[in-house]
């Protein structure tokens, strides 16, 4: 499969040959054929987007085609590869909808996600490939291919395929809407990037250098401030007005507005419906039955128990912010605003911990560290990068390297990873090509929207950046060395949902302890490596403010679940939204906003967003060893990779953890760290 850069011309090519004739020679006239016009890029593109689903779409005839019993061979192999070939669709159209910088080809993808979000969609629901699977003798398949069949047949079940024609039929309707819904949903979020403006430099006041050097006043002699990433966290950080503070605060938390609200509204009806269709009494419920926590009373109670655990350290932290407050801005204040915690919060590390966030910045130039990164997997993992010089890329941002393991090629990783637009505007991996054994390497992508060193360098990152960067590739190597299976729906991050941030949340600690950072923080004038001290009042700064971030955390949890819970047709959005708010956290709504309307993981996560909080509950239950042996101890990397990464979804994640841990996880090191 080939990411299309370059429009390519398709033309009939008629070779004439030329020579006497006599009268005695039969002449054949013809009328000459007509050249076909050279393709467009956008139909090229989209032909191959297609390639994988129609060859899938070729291989479902034959493959309903058997009599008798099935077995590895007539069922699970051949359905394997239909998807292989589907999921490589599937994988193009979502990456390249969400990153490629043409705008037409964002389209074509669109258009072609959906396609195969059809195709999918009418698999889940076909009652003859759902007897062909009642149809295997386990007892002569090995324990993967037994996980498989059971998970299908459990799959088929949730898609409704025992449902009458008719049902079966609304089913299919409420998928396809569904899926055109959430790319309209974010596709309003990446479009609308708002942006403050001011006269002069003064509103800069508080900001790097580097960063008010890169914003001079454009040809309406404004400067401008955009609510992309690179933008928004310095500004709402370092920015010494609260005034344009607020401003930018507001701006961000209304993208997506009246109408992603509306969008919002319909994905969740059809949320509903389909659950209780299915059986269950809300989406959230629907949503949790397969994941770890099985159930959204589980999940209630999981928030509820997080919360009365950080409340008591939340409080503290918040009498500290509003301490600052009384003593630097309002003598009487009652209270820190939410556009407000950012810039007291690291006013008090300085003050309290002696720790500026901005003395960390030198030692985190973008490429200096990207090749950190790449340095210290390398030695965890036994892994080298080579550098892909036969990628095909969407971007001149993008670069590729093949991952290499024993001088064997496993995989190819993209970094995508400055911001531009039409592009996706958050962090995530995405998956280019799940690992096959025998068919194909895995591929991933890291897309993020860090500083780019070739329009600003050296691009010198927040630690907060560099924190997400680790969480990001977390993924990443997990999609990596996971992605050599045999069965397709058990490659790569293949767990359970509530489980897939855990690797990655366990990867952020590789950003925090000197012994990693010592690989690569180096002063990007002096050469110095970063000195062990400042990372440690680093780390013991990091520590305020815990609690209040935890609650926060807790607050979107409730939102996802809560919206998932509530019937459609009463939810007032905005009014849950302002009392979870008040609920679950120290800070009031700000008016104006609707923070509901971008907040994308209501629709990829839907009820779901509790997933990042309880993974860090298991994330710090597997730091527990390198805590004890040491954060690059070459014995439990290689554990970590073999037992918890390479299995992919063989096992339940809950097993993984105990054969890697010795024991079953535990709230321990979680609570540990909320609490000390």
């Amino acid at each position: 499969m080939r990411i299309w850069l370059a429009a390519a011309s398709l033309s009939l090519v008629v070779a004439a040959c030329s020579g006497s004739s006599s009268k005695e020679d039969t002449i054949v006239k013809t009328k000459p054929k007509k050249e076909l016009p050279p393709k467009s890029q956008v139909e090229t593109f989209a032909d191959e987007c297609r390639a994988g689903l129609e060859v899938a779409e070729g291989q479902l005839p034959g493959l309903l085609d058997v009599e008798g019993t099935r077995d590895v061979d007539n069922l699970l192999v051949p359905y394997n590869e239909l998807l292989r070939n589907v999921d490589n669709s599937a994988a193009t159209a979502s990456l390249m909808r969400s990153v490629h910088p043409d705008e037409d080809i964002r389209k074509a993808a669109e258009k072609c996600e959906q396609d195969v979000s059809a195709f999918i969609t009418e698999l889940t629901l076909n009652k003859k490939l759902w007897q062909a699977f009642t149809k295997v003798d386990n007892a002569s398949l090995d324990d993967d291919a037994k996980r498989l069949v059971d998970h299908t047949l459990r799959d088929f079940r949730r898609a409704g395929v025992d449902k009458d024609d008719e049902t079966r039929a609304r089913l299919k309707e409420i998928d396809e809407e569904m899926v055109k819904l959430g790319q309209t949903f974010g596709k309003n979020i990446v479009e609308d990037v708002r942006e403050i403006t001011m006269d002069s430099a003064d509103g800069l006041a508080g900001l790097p250098e580097d960063f008010i050097k890169a914003h001079q006043p454009k040809d309406d002699g404004k400067i401008h401030i955009t609510t992309d990433y690179p933008d928004y966290i310095p500004f709402v950080t370092y920015a010494d007005s609260t005034e344009l503070r607020k401003q930018l605060y507001i701006e961000n938390r209304s993208r997506g507005g009246d109408e992603n609200e509306e969008v919002l509204k319909q994905i969740l009806v059809l949320r509903s419906e389909k659950a209780k269709i299915l059986g269950f009494a809300n989406w959230a419920d629907y949503a949790t039955e397969d994941k770890m926590m099985k159930s959204s009373k589980n999940v209630s109670k999981f928030i509820e128990r997080v919360v009365r655990t950080s409340r008591k350290r939340a409080k503290r932290d918040y009498k500290e912010l509003l301490k600052w407050k009384r003593k630097n801005r309002k003598k009487k204040a009652k209270f820190v605003e939410d556009y407000e915690k950012t810039y007291i919060e690291n006013k008090v590390k300085a003050e309290s911990y002696a720790f500026d966030s901005q003395s960390v910045r030198p030692y985190f130039p973008y490429e200096q560290t990207e090749r950190g990164l790449l340095d210290i997997t390398s030695t965890m993992y036994g892994i080298s990068y080579e550098k892909a010089t036969d990628a095909d890329l969407w971007h001149e941002d993008v670069k590729s390297y093949d991952v290499m393991r024993d001088g064997a090629k496993i995989g190819r990783i993209y970094l995508d990873m400055h911001p531009r637009e039409g592009k996706y505007k958050h962090a995530a991996q995405f998956t280019l090509r799940t690992g096959v054994d025998g068919s194909q390497l895995p591929e991933g992508v890291l897309v993020c929207n860090f500083a780019n060193p070739r329009t600003n360098a050296p691009a010198l990152m927040v630690h907060d950046d560099v924190i997400t960067m680790f969480h990001e590739f977390g993924h990443l190597m997990h999609h990596i060395l996971g992605g050599k299976k045999k069965w397709i729906e058990q490659s790569g991050v293949a767990t359970e949902w509530d489980f897939v941030e855990a690797p990655s949340q366990m990867f952020e600690e590789w950003a925090w302890n000197h012994e990693s950072l010592s690989i690569f923080a180096k002063h990007h004038e002096t050469g110095e490596v970063i000195p062990a001290e400042l990372v440690e009042r680093m780390t013991k700064a990091h520590k305020f403010g815990i609690g209040v971030q935890t609650l926060q955390q807790m607050f979107y949890a409730s939102i996802s679940l809560g919206f998932h819970m509530a019937d459609p047709a009463s939810l007032d959005m905005l009014a849950t939204v302002k009392r979870l708010q008040k609920k679950y956290t120290p800070f009031r709504y700000v008016e104006g906003t609707k923070f509901h309307a971008s907040f994308g993981h209501l629709n990829g996560y839907s009820a779901l967003y509790y997933t990042y909080m309880w993974s860090l509950v298991i994330a710090k239950d597997l730091l527990t060893p390198f805590k004890k042996h040491g954060i690059m101890n070459s014995e439990w990397t290689a554990k970590y990779r073999d037992l918890i990464l390479a299995p992919g979804g063989t096992k339940d994640a809950a097993d993984l953890v105990e054969q890697f841990l010795g024991r079953k996880f535990n709230y321990k090191a979680f609570e540990k760290y909320l609490t000390e």
